[in-house]
C-alpha cells in the first residue's frame, strides 16, 4: 500500500515536543554519524526492524495471526521528523502499540487514527494509526513496539523488507505451529544477501529471514509495481488441523474462486430499476455487439470510479442497483453493473477477477495476493468474446485496456471457474502518427502539421482534457503537439471530437523561428522540433526496472520544399536500432524538390528491465547524435 500523509494528519502543528532533551547516548551518536556517512540522503535510520507473524488459536479455535512490529529508529540529522503507520481493516486491529526512547522514556508524539483517503480514491474499510514525532539531535532515538490481530489468515498475504527508511538489519520471522501448513514462497530474492534460518522448538516451525544494510524503499521516477522486483515472502495459508478436524483456508485455486463466489452470492440483486435505462439504450439496436458497446459506454460515462480496497469491502461487489443508484462504485461495483445491465439486454456476462499489471503472480497461487481487479467478460454460445473494464473512461469496445493486458484471469462459470489470459493488443493500436508540410520563409520554418492519436495515449488525454476548461483546451492542445519546441509556435486550427472508436486528429499551423540558420551560402535546418526521448538517458546508479507510461508507436513524416536557388550538401545518415523492447528508425530521403523525414520510434514493452539499461543508453547516444546533426543547403550563387 502507498504510503501517504492525510491531509487531516498533515494539517497538525509541526512544533512537537522533542523525542528527549537530555543529554544524547555517545554510542548511538557515533553510530549516527557512521551512518550518516553512509545514507547521505537520510535523515532517519531504522537501526533493528523486525515483523513477527505468529499463527496461533483465536476464539472458537479459528486459527488467527498476531503481527508484532518492533523497530529502533536513529536520527542521522537534527530536528528530523518521521511518522509510523500502522494498517487495519475490518478484519484486523491494533492491539498495542508504543514509542519510547532506548532508556524507556515515554515519547511525545501526535496521532491520527482513521480511514485511508486521497483524492477520490476512498480504501473503505481500510484504516491506519499514525504516530509523527520529532528527533532534536542526531544520535535520539526511539523504539516502537505494536501488535496487530489478523483474524483470518487469508489476509496475511505477503512480508515485505523494504520501507521508507534504510535499516542496518531487519528481520521477518514466521512462527508455524505444527498442526498448520503454511507455504512460504521466496520472492525476488536474487541479487539480495538474506539468510534464513528454520528452528523446531515445543511445536512451532520458526522461520527467520535476515538481510543487513538494507536500502530504503527506491525513490527513482517511473517504477512498475514494486512487487515485480523487490524482495519479498509470500505467505500460503491453506489449512490447520485441531482435534483431527482439517478446516481449508486456501489450499488450491478452487478454494479461492468458492471464496468469491460466496462473496458475489451474498449480493442481493434486484434488476427492476435497471430495465427502463437498458430498453432506452439498446432501443433500435439489433446486434449483441450494438447492445454491449451501448451499456459499456454508458457505465464508463455514468458511473464515477472510486476505489474500495482490502477487507471483506475489498472483494464483495457492490449490488448493481445500488450502484446505478449512487452513480459511482469501486471496480467490483461497476463490473457487476454492467454484467446486470447485459443481462437485461440478454447478454451473457459474468464477473471476472485480474490482476493488473502491478502485480506478477498468476492464479497458481490460491492466495488474496494474485488479483487486485475485478471486470466483466462477454460470452456468446458459451465461447469468451470480450472483456470489458468500465473503470477504464472511454476506453474504446473490443479493445483491451494496457493495465491488464497479458494477465490471467478468473471468470465464474457457475460452480466452476474460467481460467483465460487478457491478449495483448498489438502496437498499431497505439499510433501517435504527425505529418508536416514545411517551407522556408525568412530564415523560419512555416507550415501546416496534422497528428492522429489512437491507443492509450489518446485515452490518457481524453481524461485529462476532460477535467480542463473548455477555455484552457487550446493552450492544452498546442502542448500536446509541441513536444520539445515551445507552444508559441503553434496555432490549433481544428481537432476533431472526443470518440472513443475512431482516431483523434489535431491540425494546426507551425512558425518555427530557431529551426533555421544562415550561414553566408549555407542554411542549416533542423526539422524535428519534437525531439523524443532525447533525455531521456537513464541514470548509471539506477538498479530498478523502469517503467514507461505505456507503449507507444510514434510515426512522424515531414517533407521540406527545397527553396529556390539552393540543392542538398548534406542530409544526416539514417538511424536505426531495434530489438525486442524498443525500435528507433528515422532517415532523410530526397523525394523531387523535398527533403521528407520519416521517423518510426515504437515502445514493445512498457517496462523496461535493468538488463538492458545498457542498451537503451546507448541508443539514446545514437539518437541524440541523429538530432543534432543538421541538415546542409547550399546556395546554387
Amino acid at each position: 500500500m502507498k504510503l501517504m500523509f492525510l491531509s487531516a494528519f498533515s494539517a497538525l502543528l509541526i512544533a512537537l515536543t522533542p523525542v528527549q532533551a537530555q543529554k544524547v547516548n555517545e554510542n548511538l551518536r557515533t553510530e549516527a554519524l557512521r551512518l550518516k556517512s553512509i545514507y547521505k540522503e537520510e535523515d532517519i535510520v531504522a537501526l533493528q526492524a523486525t515483523d513477527t507473524y505468529d499463527f496461533q488459536l483465536g476464539k472458537g479455535d479459528r486459527l488467527i495471526v498476531k503481527q508484532k512490529t518492533s523497530e529502533q529508529y536513529l536520527a542521522l540529522k537534527a530536528n528530523s521528523f518521521f511518522t509510523i503507520r500502522s494498517y487495519f481493516n475490518d478484519q484486523s486491529r491494533i492491539d498495542e502499540y508504543s514509542l519510547r526512547t532506548e532508556t524507556g522514556k515515554i515519547v511525545t508524539y501526535d496521532k491520527y487514527c482513521g480511514h485511508i483517503q486521497e483524492g477520490d480514491i476512498f480504501y473503505s474499510d481500510a484504516q491506519l494509526c499514525a504516530y509523527r514525532f520529532r528527533f532534536e539531535l542526531p544520535g535520539q532515538s526511539v523504539v516502537y513496539n505494536s501488535t496487530t490481530t489478523i483474524d483470518d489468515p487469508k489476509y496475511v498475504t505477503k512480508a515485505l523488507f523494504h520501507s521508507e527508511i534504510p535499516a542496518t538489519e531487519r528481520k521477518i520471522i514466521i512462527n508455524i505451529p505444527a498442526w498448520a501448513t503454511v507455504d512460504l514462497k521466496e520472492i525476488n530474492f536474487t541479487g539480495y544477501d538474506i539468510k534464513k534460518s528454520i528452528e523446531q522448538k515445543n511445536g512451532i516451525v520458526s522461520h527467520t529471514y535476515t538481510i543487513r544494510d538494507l536500502k530504503a524503499y527506491p525513490s527513482d521516477s517511473n517504477l512498475p509495481g514494486s512487487l515485480h522486483f523487490l524482495p519479498h515472502i509470500l505467505i500460503l495459508t491453506k489449512s490447520y488441523l485441531l482435534n483431527g478436524k482439517k478446516t481449508t483456508v486456501l489450499s488450491s485455486t478452487d478454494d479461492l474462486y468458492n471464496w468469491y463466489a460466496s462473496l458475489t452470492a451474498l449480493v442481493a440483486e434486484d434488476f427492476t430499476s435497471l430495465k427502463p435505462t437498458v430498453a432506452q439504450l439498446t432501443k433500435g439496436l439489433t446486434s449483441n455487439d450494438e447492445k454491449i458497446k451501448a451499456i459499456y459506454y454508458w457505465v464508463q460515462d455514468n458511473i464515477k470510479y472510486i476505489a474500495f480496497e482490502d477487507g471483506l469491502a475489498g472483494f464483495r461487489p457492490e449490488a448493481a442497483h445500488q450502484v446505478f443508484y449512487k452513480r459511482y462504485g469501486d471496480c467490483k461495483g461497476m463490473a457487476n453493473l454492467t454484467k446486470a445491465m447485459l443481462t437485461v439486454a440478454g447478454i451473457d456476462a459474468r464477473l471476472t477477477w485480474v490482476g493488473t499489471q502491478r502485480i506478477p503472480y498468476s492464479y497458481d497461487i490460491p492466495s488474496l495476493a494474485v488479483d487486485n481487479h475485478m471486470i466483466c467478460t462477454v460470452f456468446e454460445n458459451n465461447q469468451q468474446k470480450y472483456i470489458l473494464d468500465p473503470t477504464e473512461n472511454f476506453n474504446p469496445f473490443k479493445i483491451n485496456s494496457e493495465n491488464i493486458q497479458g494477465k490471467q484471469i478468473m471468470i465464474e462459470n457457475g460452480k466452476s471457474y474460467i481460467i483465460s489470459t487478457v491478449s495483448e493488443e498489438p502496437i498499431e493500436r497505439y499510433l501517435y502518427e504527425s505529418t508536416w508540410h514545411f517551407a522556408i520563409d525568412n530564415n523560419s520554418l512555416l507550415g501546416t502539421g496534422k497528428t492522429s492519436m489512437d491507443g492509450e495515449v489518446k485515452k490518457i488525454l481524453f481524461n485529462i482534457s476532460d477535467e480542463i476548461k473548455k477555455e484552457d483546451l487550446d493552450k492544452f492542445f498546442r502542448q500536446i503537439i509541441a513536444g520539445n519546441s515551445s507552444p508559441d509556435n503553434f496555432k490549433v486550427m481544428k481537432y476533431s471530437s472526443f470518440d472513443r472508436d475512431n482516431l483523434w486528429d489535431i491540425s494546426y499551423d507551425i512558425n518555427l523561428k530557431n529551426q533555421v540558420y544562415k550561414n553566408n551560402k549555407e542554411l542549416y535546418l533542423d526539422v524535428d522540433f519534437e525531439k523524443d526521448y532525447k533525455n531521456e538517458k537513464l541514470e548509471k546508479d539506477r538498479n530498478v526496472p523502469y517503467k514507461f507510461t505505456s507503449r507507444k508507436f510514434k510515426k512522424t513524416t515531414a517533407e521540406i520544399e527545397i527553396p529556390k536557388g539552393y540543392k542538398i550538401d548534406y542530409l544526416p545518415d539514417p538511424y536505426r536500432v531495434a530489438n525486442a523492447y524498443f525500435t528507433f528508425d528515422m532517415k532523410y530521403n530526397l523525394v523531387d524538390n523535398k527533403i521528407v523525414y520519416t521517423k518510426e520510434i515504437k515502445i514493445l514493452k512498457n517496462t523496461l528491465p535493468t538488463s538492458e539499461f545498457g542498451n537503451w543508453n546507448t541508443a539514446i547516444d545514437g539518437l541524440n547524435k541523429f538530432y543534432n546533426d543538421q541538415i546542409i543547403l547550399r546556395s546554387n550563387d
